[in-house]
């Protein structure tokens, strides 16, 4: 397969010339996308390669500014909380939607009571469910009025909830075709088509002014299905496509090659981490040892792997912890192990196993070159790692059946940089088995019932102590998102997101 992705990169090259230069004059940016998407909706179909567009489509409430990590206005100017779990907006009056129609209360009330209807199937149900009602004060004052008091209520507002157009909202039979037929917002990229076999194409809104310094620096941005990598790379090479998204290390090497593309390696808080079965539930009694589960991440040469193996390498972030500098509420006094096979032989042996012991690794697809290097250090002082290949489908399932003993994958938290997101995905749900640790759900439920910030990051704090000390979860690595493109295009940082890039980043150099 490598040979064949290099070959056809090699005869690809020689047939390109100059290829997004007729792009570049007509101020389009066309990336390659592997999952076509019909529907463009945070609440339908919250994926990672449709968010580039709706990110910049849709707008919510409020924002978060990763960089000075405060609130800021979007379609609200200013907001307050009257009680705990009654919040009070401001609307903005002189907003429009991309049809024309004016922005106001009814819009917030609409599409959060559409979301939050019990009635109404959503993949991720708690995003909304928390809303109990919207009060119309006046035109453009509202309140919201949770079903309880949470302390993560504002960022669900920030990062979950875009606001819809009420009017073209109650003209369709089935609200779940917005995305699809209506994709109406007030960012500042107006959808124009989407359709599953030509794409999605969405243009600068000349109309938008929420945010007077945010720029659209490309006219149009067209999401092109592409399904195979290697027909991507091939219509990168003759000027069928413009970027690609997420590619490997070996390709990019072969890319940089061709003279005619240029790779930008982007920082990303996607965590590539190591967890094992704390609490025994898939019958492996060795990992329900502290120092054993220690010995394992201490076995681990992380700096060698990322080096050599982790695309977009020098700018990975080797973590200490399950969050960000980016992240809301990262706050963490104990660092995850470091890198001794000496003394991770010694804790062994203490534990009873000098000889090691036998445990299954999932590991996800796409990264199983990571999983594989991570066993063979593992191989070195005894401890031998069956690695498990699962996609996400698989890996749920058996996660939910009680079968994962160790576990490899990739959480992208980009979309939702907080410490109450990240730790609920890690330590909530079917995955609280895995660890069974009362002192992790007292401290999630009091940061969740906690509205003083000092207070809730000290409980999101103990958490991450936790992980660490009981070594739960190994934080190894970000994966950044490495970027092929024409070599007249630039990527440039977001506004206020530290940790990834959407289509208001994607220009051509002047």
């Amino acid at each position: 397969m490598r040979m064949k992705t290099f070959g056809l990169i090699a005869a690809a090259a020689v047939l390109a010339a100059a290829p997004a230069s007729a792009q570049k004059s007509k101020d389009t940016v066309r990336y390659a996308v592997s999952n076509p998407f019909t529907v463009l909706s945070n609440y339908h179909l919250p994926l990672d390669e449709s968010a580039v567009l709706y990110k910049k489509i849709y707008e919510p409430l409020i924002g978060f500014d990763e960089y000075k990590q405060k609130w800021v206005p979007r379609l609200a100017k200013a907001w307050r909380t009257v009680s705990p779990g009654v919040y009070e907006f401001d609307l903005r009056d002189d907003i429009k939607f991309h049809n024309g129609n004016k922005f106001d209360a009814q819009d917030v009330r609409r599409t959060l009571m559409y979301a939050a209807d019990p009635a109404v199937k959503l993949t991720f149900k708690q995003r909304y469910s928390w809303v109990k009602d919207v009060e119309i004060l006046s035109p453009y004052k509202i309140r919201i009025h949770a079903v309880e008091p949470r302390s993560d209520d504002m960022e669900l507002l920030a990062f979950r909830i875009n606001i819809w157009d009420a009017e073209t909202m109650d003209k369709l039979s089935d609200i779940e075709d917005y995305g699809r037929l209506t994709p109406i917002g007030t960012g500042i990229y107006k959808a124009v088509s989407v359709d599953r076999n030509a794409g999605v194409v969405a243009e600068r809104y000349d109309g938008f002014n929420t945010d007077a310094d945010e720029k659209a620096p490309t006219k149009r941005i067209h999401a092109i299905p592409v399904p195979d990598r290697q027909t991507q790379v091939a219509q990168l090479l003759t000027g069928g496509v413009d970027l690609l998204r997420g590619i490997g290390p070996d390709t990019a090497a072969e890319l940089a090659k061709s003279g005619n593309i240029k790779i930008t390696n982007m920082a990303s808080p996607s965590t590539f981490y190591f967890a094992l079965d704390a609490a025994g539930v898939s019958g492996n009694k060795a990992l329900t040892d502290v120092r054993v589960r220690r010995a394992v991440f201490m076995s681990i040469d992380r700096d060698t792997i990322i080096k050599h193996l982790v695309p977009g390498a020098e700018v990975a972030e080797k973590l200490e912890a399950l969050c960000y500098k980016s992240t809301l509420d990262c706050k963490y006094s104990v660092k995850a192990p470091s890198y001794d096979p000496a003394g991770a032989k010694k804790l062994l042996a203490e534990a009873g196993y000098p000889n090691g012991f036998e445990f299954e690794y999932n590991v996800f697809s796409p990264y199983i070159q990571l999983g594989e290097a991570i066993a063979g250090d593992l191989r070195k002082n005894g401890i031998i790692a069956k690695i498990q290949s699962v996609d996400i489908s698989l890996y749920r399932r058996k996660q939910g059946q009680g079968q994962i003993q160790g576990l490899s994958v990739l959480s992208p938290s980009a979309t939702h940089p907080a410490a109450s997101n990240i730790l609920n995905i890690f330590y909530a749900g079917p995955a609280f088995q895995y660890y069974n640790d009362p002192r992790i759900q007292e401290a999630l439920d009091a940061a969740g019932a906690e509205f003083d910030d000092a207070k809730r990051a000290a409980y999101y704090g103990k958490v991450f102590d936790l992980s660490n000390s009981e070594s739960y979860i190994f934080p190894f690595t970000s994966i950044p998102t490495v970027y092929a493109t024409s070599n007249d295009m630039d990527l440039v940082p977001d506004r206020y997101a530290m940790g990834d890039i959407w289509a208001t980043s994607y220009t051509y150099k002047k």
